[in-house]
């Protein structure tokens, strides 16, 4: 049995103050040194305080900022993987970071000049931002959006200590909807009586890839917690309203509603991959999940991080996370398999998958296309269409990315390929001439075959094994019956040609000699072989035969409530049980039966007797007593 789920480290952090304790920090900060904050510190500061970073009571001292980069550890060994600091910017924040010692009381405040927090500061030391850079994301390159990140928006001087919360921030369209891992405890395992809780994290609106996750898990255990982002460091992105209310489009369509809890959370998403991944995993622990999926490409960016390095990296720390991750490959769905699957469940090849790269799909949307309905459920797409940013296309008809890109996203088949599940090209395409009239043909194809192909072999299938002709399409034997007819009529008027065919020719344009007639008709010959002959219903009635009569499988045998097939057999087997003395009533519609039984039940020296009850009989065997000798 699964022990009970702790929150990292043991309880869950709570360091928001209220009440009268509330309002004497409130009015000791007036009078306190103050640093102005971004909202992405605010975003951390609500996450300390309300447990969500457990154990964490506030920004990392230096020698578990140091081990977290050298070692994915704290200093005394916990995993943990992204630094938790605080690093603040600014003009009007140097004078007083510098003027700060060990031991000092500093209030946070935002653009209003509220404070929002108190930090009770502990240590300030120096961060070496291309080391951090390096460590975490595994690059400096400031395309990264996590790098640009790290060198536009924090500064270089790192402020530790425990916080105090003053002012819990409202998520304005999210407040609703809104839970603390106390919310979630108290609903998982008090409310619900969930035991197993698996935790989905997402920054993109739902596909149909995730959506298989999702459930291939609930098949499984109790509960499913989808917990999307409402932050993140990219410039091109879904809006946040938008990617929320996509996801209650879908829930409310395509899941069952007690089966499913699902909150938004506000964390900045810093693109780290596999570290990334391991906090995202002790989040969801310290919100009640006892597992998380991991797929293909968990908060990985670009080319930065192979497609599983997130779940090899979860191998390393084993058990000690907490947390059990439930490990799927890249989801796609298979036109011939007529269902979504990976490549651990689906045999076919490339040529028949639409796939659902987040890329891809974001821009498809941009290029103002729904995408096919096999990645994204409508529902979706029709808030995903407008919520995506930016919109459109540049002024050279590019989206943000090349339609190749596009392409390879969604419709890898189509490179080399002439259509789904269709014949190869003489040629691989050249990525760098592909163009938006690439993605319309491959899209027009989608739409138009992704659901035929698995039709188009299931009505093959049935055309030739149906036996009953009742319902089956008339015109495809009635085609077929009228080419045949034509090919013969053909092969005739050839062989006709044939005879009269002269050895040589003066016009070889104009008129074939007797070699060229009858290579034509040769061909035409194989051809006339090679159609299928046309299937009429009386031709299939020698598939149909029974070795018996249809009443024999169709009579069964009642004895004492239980229906048997085989009456005589049974009636000896339940004769064996019967005392002397005791009786055995036998029903049955079986007229064979009212023969058989009686005379084996004679013979053995029973009493029988026979009564006609409608349709049926009663057969009531009586075992004599024996007499003492």
């Amino acid at each position: 049995m699964r022990e009970k789920q702790t929150p990292v480290g043991g309880k869950l952090v709570d360091r928001t103050l209220k009440g009268r304790e509330k309002e004497n920090a409130q009015e000791g900060a007036k009078e306190l040194p103050k640093i102005k904050i971004n909202k992405d510190i605010e975003i951390n500061l609500e996450m300390i305080a309300s447990g969500v970073l457990s154990p964490h009571e506030g920004f990392m001292l230096q020698n578990d900022y140091q081990s977290v980069l050298d070692n994915g550890r704290l200093a005394e060994g916990m995993p943990w993987t992204i630094p938790i600091t605080l690093a603040p910017v600014g003009d009007e924040n140097k004078e007083t970071i510098n003027a700060l010692k060990a031991g000092d009381t500093v209030a946070l405040v935002n653009g209003g000049n509220t404070a929002i927090a108190i930090l009770h500061m502990e240590e300030k030391y120096t961060q070496d931002k291309k080391e951090r850079a390096e460590k975490v994301f595994g690059t400096t390159e400031t395309q990264h959006p996590g790098v640009e990140n790290l060198f536009t928006n924090q500064g270089n001087t790192l402020l530790s200590g425990k916080i105090d919360l003053l002012e819990r921030s409202n998520w304005g369209p999210f407040e609703e909807i809104r839970l603390e891992p106390q919310d979630t405890w108290r609903i998982f395992y008090e409310e619900k009586k969930w035991k197993t809780v698996v935790g989905f994290q997402t920054a993109n609106p739902m596909h149909r890839g995730h959506e298989y996750l999702q459930k291939c898990s609930l098949e499984i255990y109790d509960g499913l917690f989808i917990n999307p982002i409402v932050e993140t460091t990219r410039k091109a992105y879904f809006r946040n309203e938008f990617r929320i209310k996509a996801y209650e489009a879908a829930l409310k369509t395509y899941y069952p509603k007690d089966r499913v809890v699902m909150a938004p959370l506000r964390v900045t998403m810093q693109y780290a991959g596999p570290k990334e991944a391991i906090l995202h995993g002790l989040i969801r622990r310290n919100f009640g999940c006892t597992h998380i999926i991991l797929g293909r490409d968990h908060a990985g960016f670009g080319n930065y991080y192979s497609k599983y390095a997130a779940q090899e990296l979860y191998k390393e720390y084993d058990e000690e996370l907490g947390i059990e991750p439930i490990f799927f490959r890249e989801a796609f769905y298979c036109t011939r398999c007529a269902s979504i699957a990976t490549e651990k469940t689906c045999p076919h090849s490339e040529r028949y998958r639409i796939t659902m790269s987040g890329t891809g799909i974001q821009d498809i949307l941009r290029y103002g296309y729904a995408p096919p309905k096999e990645a994204m459920r409508p529902e979706v797409t029709q808030i995903a269409l407008q919520g995506i940013q930016p919109k459109g296309v540049d002024t050279n008809g590019v989206a943000m990315n090349p339609p190749s890109d596009t392409i390879k996203g969604l419709f890898p088949y189509y490179l080399t390929h002439h259509r789904l599940g269709g014949y190869p090209r003489n040629k691989k395409l050249d990525p760098e001439k592909i163009d938006i009239r690439d993605i319309d043909n491959a899209l027009m194809d989608a739409r138009e075959n992704a659901t035929k192909i698995y039709r188009d072999v299931y009505d093959e299938i049935t055309h030739y094994f149906d036996l009953s002709r009742n319902i089956s399409e008339r015109q495809r034997t009635d085609a077929l019956r009228d080419t045949i007819e034509r090919q013969e009529n053909l092969i005739t008027a050839l062989e006709e040609k044939v005879k009269m065919a002269e050895d040589n020719v003066h016009d070889p344009f104009m008129y074939q000699d007797r070699e060229e007639a009858k290579k034509e008709l040769k061909v035409t010959k194989k051809i006339l072989k090679d159609l299928q002959k046309p299937l009429e219903p009386e031709e299939f009635k020698e598939r149909i035969w029974n070795p018996m009569d249809f009443e024999r499988y169709r009579h069964t045998l009642d004895v004492i409530g239980e229906v048997c097939p085989t009456p005589l057999i049974e009636t000896k087997r339940m004769m064996a049980d019967v005392q002397d003395g005791e009786e055995l009533l036998i029903l049955t519609d079986f007229p064979e039966s009212v023969e058989t039984i009686p005379m084996w039940a004679v013979k053995k020296g029973y009493d029988v007797a026979i009564d006609k009850k409608g349709k049926k009989w009663e057969v009531l065997i009586t075992k004599k007593t024996k007499k003492p000798k």
